[in-house]
């Protein structure tokens, strides 16, 4: 439940931010969402955190549920995982990008483009991160911990 809300606060603040600077069209790039949401799907399909964060949405749902700490400890380390590999492909593509702007430095109809597509996959890299999944992460290290000072 709480990488929904993540999710949705995300989504408040890119919103704030575009209704407030007037910029919507320029903060939302579909090609900047796109380098960084597929990588992102095909991590979680093909990886095992991906299984293991559906299983802990599944039971995010389910009233009472009481975590484990094998569940907790799978959940942390699949959080973080993908908290870097988000951060990793965000780098990835505001170097790569970065570079092709340097192949456009004489003509300026094609660096703006380039350049906001480096820059923005590189905000949109670190806002999921950590507004989505790193709230997500640490809550479940606490959880770990009160488990273990209970123990």
């Amino acid at each position: 439940m709480l990488l929904i809300f993540g999710f949705l606060f995300t989504l408040c603040i890119f919103a704030a931010a575009g209704i407030f600077s007037q910029f919507l069209q320029t903060l939302i790039n579909l090609p900047s969402v796109l380098l960084i949401l597929v990588p992102l799907l095909f991590f979680l399909i093909t990886s095992k955190s991906g299984g293991i964060l559906v299983s802990y949405f599944k039971a995010s749902l389910k009233k009472g549920h009481i975590y484990t700490r094998i569940e907790l400890a799978a959940l942390s380390v699949a959080l973080k995982n993908t908290v870097k590999f988000i951060l990793a492909a965000g780098g990835f593509y505001f170097l790569t990008f970065g570079i092709i702007c340097l192949g456009y430095l004489g003509t300026p109809n094609r660096l703006g483009p380039n350049l906001a597509i480096s820059l923005t996959s590189l905000t949109y890299s670190i806002a999921i991160s950590f507004f989505i999944f790193f709230p997500a992460q640490a809550w479940a290290e606490n959880k770990l911990g009160a488990l273990k000072d209970d123990a």
